[in-house]
């Protein structure tokens, strides 16, 4: 029995990691909803909001000593991780498929069959916790009774857990962003208008700065920033506002009558700024990048208001 206790433990680490990077950028969480095309009775902020804290109480739960308290975060965590696994399965469909930043920003957000396996395992050992529970178990009754050779083969185990973390976890997209690309890199990129005629970005930003909004899919997030658009530009005359698609925008019906969409050929300049997991925005003079990208659509209104406030003229 004293193994079974991994089961427990490994959700909580899990709900806390999850639950610590989603306090640290609910704007992600609230893209994600969006990027995820989930009903629309599922309202973005409100999850973005709530559900670091229902993963943090229910890690806590399951440490608790009361066999009610443990047995109400066991059946929280088969909640949890059974709608997760729902939601990554459902968007294995999609097309184009979305990102799910499940950690907020940490790892990798691409939706494959490994985060369904990933998914899975999770939806396991949160059955695995609940049978602890109906056994009458909880998770500080079994630790408190592991004799010194159980505690050691917990610690043995939780050490191969941190090494295969560190071993195998690449860079994250936060230090991708983090890290100023070339301005070669940047302004070398080319735009793609309507008639099918390319301009590089440079030209562009000889008369005055541009605030881009890079996006990958046509999803809740995209469509509202192309709600914003027209008023994005009221705010910030001084700046070109653009909307730029990683697939030719132009057959989408919401974005007739707009100006300055431009398509990104082979994500080229996505891929150059580094975009995040939502639609994000960078604003770019003559010299390359003036900072760094702003993901979701709160953070571009505060990057917004940031860039307004200042004076672009000569």
């Amino acid at each position: 029995m004293a193994a079974l206790s991994l089961a427990p433990l490994a959700l909580a680490a899990v709900l806390v990691l999850s639950g610590v990077a989603k306090l640290r950028d609910r704007g992600a969480t609230a893209s994600m909803v969006q990027a995820l095309r989930l009903p629309r009775w599922v309202p973005p902020t409100t999850v973005g909001w709530a559900l670091p804290w229902v993963e943090l109480t229910t890690a806590a739960l399951l440490l608790t000593p009361w066999r009610w308290t443990y047995a109400l975060g066991c059946g929280s965590a088969v909640a949890l991780f059974g709608a997760f696994l729902a939601v990554v399965v459902r968007a294995m469909g999609l097309d184009p498929r979305p990102v799910c930043a499940c950690f907020g920003r940490v790892g990798n957000h691409r939706i494959t069959g490994r985060t369904v396996a990933r998914n899975t395992v999770l939806v396991g050992l949160a059955l695995v916790a609940g049978w602890l529970a109906v056994t009458g178990s909880t998770t500080v009754g079994l630790v408190t009774g592991y004799a010194w050779s159980d505690a050691v083969w917990l610690a043995l185990a939780l050490t191969l857990a941190v090494l295969g973390v560190l071993a195998g976890g690449g860079a994250s997209p936060d230090r991708v962003r983090s890290a100023t690309p070339p301005r070669s890199s940047v302004l070398g990129s080319l735009l793609v208008d309507a008639e099918l005629d390319t301009i590089p970005l440079l030209s562009l930003t000889l008369a005055r700065p541009q605030l881009l909004v890079l996006v990958s899919c046509w999803c809740g997030s995209t469509f509202a920033v192309l709600e914003r658009l027209p008023g994005w530009r009221e705010r910030a005359p001084d700046l070109g506002v653009h909307l730029v698609h990683t697939q030719p925008p132009w057959s989408e019906p919401r974005v007739g009558g707009l100006e300055d969409v431009w398509w990104d050929p082979g994500a080229r300049l996505f891929t150059a700024v580094g975009a995040g997991t939502g639609p994000t925005a960078v604003l770019v003079g003559s010299e390359g990048m003036l900072g760094t990208p702003a993901t979701g659509v709160e953070e571009i209104e505060r990057l917004l208001d940031y860039s307004a406030s200042r004076s672009w003229t000569t």
